[in-house]
């Protein structure tokens, strides 16, 4: 661990997975373009033997306790009150009263990105739509690419994550 900026940050050394669809990229990557993926995979130890199990529950962890940026904000998650999947995102005040309407909401003291695949088992256009927002949340822009070192920073930076 050293302290960057004032951060603490963990140089983790991310394994490269030599297999499947996503051949060549490092599980952070996954995160932030094929979430729907990789939390398949993680339930069905598609991983196992492949990346070192600390790597993939670490995480795993980390994509479900994401720290809201904004003091005194949950992050409300919208649902299709029909179909059940995901329509939105939103960081809003925490004394806001809960939405009344067709929609499911849920708010939560954290950003869980695997909130949408427990919702829907399949959600790829959810999963869509979750990424630029948590783009623009977290990084300050909903079309910033994802490198590869972008992906690590984030998931490196231990500030980024409720303990």
């Amino acid at each position: 661990m050293k302290q960057l900026m004032g951060k603490e940050v963990v140089q983790m050394s991310w394994t490269i997975l030599n297999f499947g669809k996503h051949e060549g990229k490092i599980l952070p990557q996954i995160l932030f373009n094929d979430p729907d993926w990789f939390y398949w995979a993680y339930e069905n130890d598609v991983l196992k033997g492949k990346i070192p199990d600390s790597e993939v529950q670490g995480i795993y962890e980390r994509s479900r306790y994401i720290k809201i940026p904004k003091k005194d904000h949950q992050a409300g998650f919208v649902f299709d009150g029909i179909r059940g999947v995901f329509a939105d995102m939103k960081l809003v005040p925490s004394d806001r009263p809960k939405h009344v309407g067709t929609s499911q909401t849920q708010r939560l003291d954290k950003i869980d990105m695997a909130l949408i695949r427990s919702a829907k088992q399949y959600d790829k256009l959810g999963y869509d739509l979750l990424i630029p927002i948590l783009k623009e949340i977290l990084l300050g822009n909903s079309k910033l690419r994802m490198t590869k070192k972008r992906a690590e920073d984030f998931f490196n930076d231990s500030s980024n994550f409720l303990p």
